[in-house]
């Protein structure tokens, strides 16, 4: 009986703890970037007013409150984080037809970090008007101007404020708008795609990965480093797995540094763009810069740097 007890004992101790050893070791095993989902609705406040016809080129937002989808975990995107866009298009309303409109096209989420990352959104509420297509609609009362019109008191008055516009279309800062993520966002480097950049350096580039000392690789990307537009174009992603400075060029012209194993959003011009990236090469008596090897990421989404070439000693 005592040996039965025994062992019914060390059975019981022995699968608590193999549940316990199974439970601790899950969530280490488990790794996957940060993202949030395509249909995600965040609410924005504007930094300024927007006035159609007045309010033209780069616009600020501030989120409202916390994007998160568990109560008990982080917030995705916290509250504060900066919302970038523009003012696509803008026009006042007509003197004797037609409303206010405005677009804006919102490009990028600045996160706290000061990470940013491209966003597709579209804008599908705000107070007080109208959305048609991602265009804000401003406000009209033509019945009301018609029976003012008909109406004997008021014919007068009506005829004399004709040339006068309609009302106007005003989004003050207190007032919230909200926008949904047509295409997911996401917040990590990709580990799958640093593991493709390092396959298509082994497959184009066999002598540079050969010297594997002098060509280090990254085991992960940080995505710390970002670079503001100076004008309107397309954000891109670079990525370098590299353990140099590399820095890109558009058409012959320095479009930004990407700083060792990290990832960078640079603003690239519209149109036909010719890439170059060059890297700082350490030696024995200084620095060179020798050109390094671009190509697209698995997604297609921006470029990484796949090689470097070894480096050469010289003895002056």
């Amino acid at each position: 009986m005592k040996a039965t007890k025994g062992t019914i004992l060390a059975a019981v101790f022995l699968g608590l703890s193999c549940l316990t050893s199974t439970s601790l070791a899950g969530p280490s095993d488990t790794s996957c970037s940060i993202n949030i989902p395509a249909g995600t609705i965040i609410r924005v406040y504007p930094d300024e007013q927007l006035v159609a016809g007045t309010t033209s080129g780069p616009l600020l937002f501030t989120t409202a409150a916390d994007v998160r989808f568990f109560l008990n975990r982080p917030p995705i995107l916290p509250r504060g984080s900066k919302i970038l866009g523009r003012m696509e298009t803008s026009s006042k309303a007509g003197r004797l037809w037609g409303r206010a409109k405005a677009q804006v096209v919102f490009t990028s989420i600045l996160t706290p970090d000061y990470c940013e990352y491209p966003i597709d959104a579209t804008l599908i509420g705000v107070k007080k008007y109208q959305i048609q297509e991602g265009v804000i609609i401003g406000r009209g009362h033509p019945r009301r101007d018609a029976l003012a019109l008909l109406f004997p008191p008021t014919t007068l008055y009506q005829l004399i404020r004709l040339p006068a516009r309609g009302p106007k279309l005003s989004i003050r800062e207190e007032e919230q708008l909200v926008i949904k993520l047509m295409q997911s966002v996401y917040l990590a480097g990709y580990e799958s795609d640093r593991r493709g950049a390092t396959e298509q350096a082994r497959q184009f580039t066999p002598a540079a990965t050969a010297a594997k000392p002098q060509n280090p690789e990254c085991s992960k990307l940080s995505s710390s480093r970002v670079t503001f537009p100076t004008r309107l174009g397309s954000l891109r992603s670079f990525q370098n797995p590299t353990a140099y400075d590399v820095v890109v060029y558009g058409n012959g012209n320095p479009v930004g540094t990407i700083a060792p194993c990290s990832e960078s959003v640079l603003s690239l011009p519209r149109g036909d763009v010719k890439l170059k990236a060059i890297a700082t090469v350490p030696e024995e008596n200084g620095q060179r810069e020798v050109e390094a090897t671009l190509g697209l990421n698995d997604k297609l989404t921006g470029w990484q740097v796949l090689s470097v070439p070894a480096r050469i000693s010289t003895n002056r």
